[in-house]
């Protein structure tokens, strides 16, 4: 069979295709009625002999116990072989538009490159709700056995997967948690660590005080921006923030940083700071709230992705460069802002090697291989279930940096340094 690339509008038409056969394996079937048969012609047997009794019944859970752990997620059986693969990104436009221009890219040049006659069922929810499962009840419908899943929402990721495991398809939440014990791997850059590289930039600035390039003092009036508090990932991007910055809320650290918003702990716990679906105009509206209030005193702004970073800094007019400003995903207009100097640092999660490392284990299922060598850790959910993840170490990017975003092509020099005047990188 030659390569068949399937392209799929939100409501586009599917061929069907053949699916697999998702019933219990039949030596698995044949033992269990072999089990039962020899259970009732030894009766007599376990009338007349007491230990004969006990030791049969040991072995027979023992041989029980073994067929369960072989049917414990019988839904998976189904990947052996299997050549139709759905892929469901959540985003395009703008700052979003990584996902069709790099993650899309690279997820389907290496999915056609390792599996010979596959067929790709591509779908993008364009950041809105409900359209997603719909995607995903398409990709199903059409024969695909192995789904890649950025959701757009957490809840209906969970359905996907529900959904998913009843027709034995296994489920990669890929860059975006779901929260489901049914996943079958989640596979992301560490949010964790983004969080504290982020912290660890304005613990820098602050230890330089007024002879660093933000002239910071004690007491600065620092702001969070974080995105979606439905997104797993904030919460553990805010958990970086805490475990490194956490300290320098208190007396005791001579209040090195003033916490404005959110301003206690009340307000951190309620997630007031969180912004709905990472909306980076909404963000830009809170903070000019902020600035209005405090009269254009805040000297830190630490923002949770580039997204939301980019559209507060265009809104910042003379005070551009003179706010600490964080940001993540190693963006093309982020590696601008770093060099004039808007920006401090992003965080670079490189979705080629998030690529390779999701098609590598998309072979695997597909080739029937166990994955336990390719998936090392777990992470859990708020129920306290495990989920297999492979989480990757992501790469703080600042000016003295800033040609790594060159070399793996996210924009070019002469982009880049487009207006600049003197040394550019």
């Amino acid at each position: 069979m030659g390569l068949r690339l399937v392209l799929l509008p939100v409501f586009g038409k599917i061929k069907s295709m053949k699916t697999f056969n998702t019933s219990t394996p039949k030596k698995i079937k044949k033992f269990r009625l072999l089990l039962v048969v020899s259970n009732f012609s030894m009766l007599n047997i376990f009338r007349s002999n007491t230990k004969f009794i006990c030791l049969f019944l040991l072995v027979s859970l023992i041989t029980i116990a073994g067929c369960n752990t072989l049917n414990q997620k019988p839904e998976y059986f189904k990947a052996e072989g299997c050549k139709d693969i759905g892929i469901l990104l959540p985003a395009t436009g703008g700052e979003a538009g990584r996902w069709e221009q790099y993650d899309r890219h690279f997820l389907e040049k290496g999915i056609i490159d390792k599996i010979k006659g596959v067929t790709i069922r591509y779908f993008n929810a364009n950041s809105q709700e409900g359209v997603q499962e719909q995607q995903a009840n398409l990709a199903l419908k059409g024969g695909s056995c192995i789904l890649i899943v950025a959701a757009v929402d957490g809840k209906e990721g969970i359905n996907i997967v529900k959904k998913a495991k009843n027709q034995g398809v296994p489920v990669i939440a890929y860059d975006r948690l779901i929260e489901d014990k049914d996943l079958n791997c989640y596979i992301s850059f560490d949010s964790k660590k983004v969080g504290e590289f982020q912290a660890n930039y304005v613990m820098d600035k602050l230890s330089k005080g007024e002879n660093g390039i933000y002239k910071l003092k004690p007491g600065a009036n620092f702001v969070m921006i974080n995105g979606d508090k439905k997104d797993p990932n904030t919460t553990a991007i805010e958990e970086g923030w805490s475990i490194r910055l956490g300290s320098y809320f208190d007396d005791e650290n001579d209040g090195k940083l003033n916490p404005i918003f959110p301003k206690d702990k009340n307000d951190k716990n309620n997630k007031i700071h969180f912004i709905d679906r990472w909306d980076s105009t909404k963000a830009e509206k809170k903070v000019q709230e902020l600035l209005k209030k405090h009269q254009n005193n805040i000297q830190i702004i630490l923002v949770a992705n580039d997204g939301m970073a980019n559209k507060i800094i265009g809104s910042l007019g003379d005070k551009k460069g003179k706010i600490l400003i964080t940001g993540q995903d190693g963006s093309p207009q982020s590696a601008r802002n770093i060099v004039r100097g808007y920006q401090g640092i992003t965080i670079y999660k490189p979705s080629k090697i998030l690529a390779e490392k999701t098609v590598e284990l998309v072979v695997a299922l597909s080739n029937g291989k166990i994955t336990r060598d390719i998936i090392k850790n777990d992470i859990k959910t708020k129920d306290g279930s495990k989920i297999p993840s492979i989480l990757l170490t992501p790469k703080p990017v600042t000016k003295d940096n800033i040609s790594i975003l060159i070399e793996d092509g996210i924009v070019s020099k002469q982009n880049l340094c487009q207006g600049i005047q003197g040394i550019c990188p």
